[in-house]
């Protein structure tokens, strides 16, 4: 049996290696999407256009203006002189966002009220690029108003004595500068390792079929189980090259944290592996053209990628998606790479997931199994 899965593994690596498209897809698209990926997130979304109708164009409106702009969140280099304008801007998507500054702002910040009114308008075709602007203006609004405290409290020498004070002091565990590449670079390289895992085999019994040879491979003495070991062992293979490079370019270029055991990380990666080829031979089994399995294999990586949290966390999913995500292999190893690599967990934390895993993969490789023995019947 051993020389048999052998011979079958050394086929598969001579055909791997005769196509050249897919065999640059495999070496360059993990290290690409990673890179792209991680640059997305550090340059974050800066320098939103943004429009100004400035009704009171006192020395504070013009300080708030300013401060926009040294913000590097928000460009207000478009200047309307009416509130029609302003809304033109918006419409032609020139600008993201549009500021209203009302007559009287001024007054109201030197009165005894304190309060200043400013009217934010935002495009709401571009949802994160909103949700950011009114979190970032809500934060400058904050911070402009401590400055104008703090300047009218030196000016009139108030000084404050024995004030009771309730002051929180919140402590971040396991991303203390609450870096996003820590938390997504991980779950980019569980989903890129998803992709890999399944594309390659997805196609490996089909193209048998196509290219006619399938029927001498069911005339030799090897079993349904042997076949579907030698095709998922190569993939392996290449799947865990592809992982190690990512792990090394997110530890030592991304300088995302390795807390836990690394070959913790890496047994339940290749174990992983193993479980996600599961997938890619069930496609291979079903599918009838190497076009229909492709095609199986990229909505089975997107339907992972959304269903292990990677784009919305699970627990604000339905109920019905967060039981049909057990599903996914994806959410189960994407938890395990985030609890070594941020919390330095070990196996007593993760048996779960890794049970889980094991039941999914017992479960894929038997129906596979049973496919490839009733089309051999």
């Amino acid at each position: 049996m051993f020389s048999r899965i052998c011979n079958l593994i050394w086929k598969e690596a001579i055909q791997f290696l005769r196509y050249r498209l897919l065999l640059i897809f495999v070496l360059v698209f993990p290290v690409y999407n990673l890179t792209s990926v991680a640059g997305s997130i550090a340059e974050g979304i800066t320098h939103i256009p943004t429009a100004v109708y400035d009704q009171d164009c006192s020395p504070d409106s013009r300080r708030l203006v300013d401060m926009l702009r040294n913000s590097r969140h928000f460009d207000p280099e478009y200047r309307a002189g009416s509130q029609a304008e302003l809304e033109q801007y918006l419409e032609r998507g020139t600008a993201k966002v549009g500021l209203v500054i009302p007559r009287g702002f001024g007054d109201g910040l030197s009165s005894g009220r304190r309060e200043g009114v400013v009217q934010v308008l935002l495009d709401g075709t571009e949802i994160t690029t909103s949700l950011l602007a009114q979190a970032y203006l809500e934060g400058m609004s904050y911070e402009y108003a401590e400055r104008i405290a703090g300047e009218e409290l030196g000016r009139l020498s108030v000084v404050v004595q024995d004030l009771e004070q309730v002051e929180a002091r919140s402590r971040v565990w396991f991303n203390e500068d609450l870096r996003t590449e820590n938390f997504q670079l991980p779950a980019e390289m569980a989903g890129a390792v998803a992709l890999l895992a399944i594309f390659l085999p997805a196609v490996t019994i089909v193209r048998e079929r196509e290219t006619g040879t399938l029927e001498q491979l069911f005339v030799t003495p090897m079993r349904p189980i042997e076949l579907i070991v030698g095709k998922s062992l190569l993939a392996l293979v290449i799947a865990y090259i592809g992982f190690l490079g990512m792990l090394a370019l997110n530890v030592y270029h991304f300088r995302v944290p390795l807390r836990g055991s690394p070959a913790l990380l890496m047994g339940l990666t290749g174990y992983y592996i193993f479980v996600e080829l599961g997938w890619g031979l069930l496609i291979s089994v079903t599918a009838r053209t190497q076009g229909q399995g492709l095609l199986g294999a990229f909505f089975l990586v997107i339907l992972e990628v959304i269903l292990s949290g990677q784009i919305l966390p699970v627990e604000y999913m339905p109920r019905v998606v967060q039981a049909v995500s057990y599903l996914a292999p994806n959410r189960h190893y994407t938890a395990i790479v985030r609890a070594i690599m941020l919390k330095g967990s070990g196996l007593a934390d993760l048996w779960h997931q890794v049970v889980a895993l094991g039941i999914l993969g017992v479960v894929l490789y038997s129906v596979a199994a049973l496919r490839l023995r009733k089309r051999l019947d």
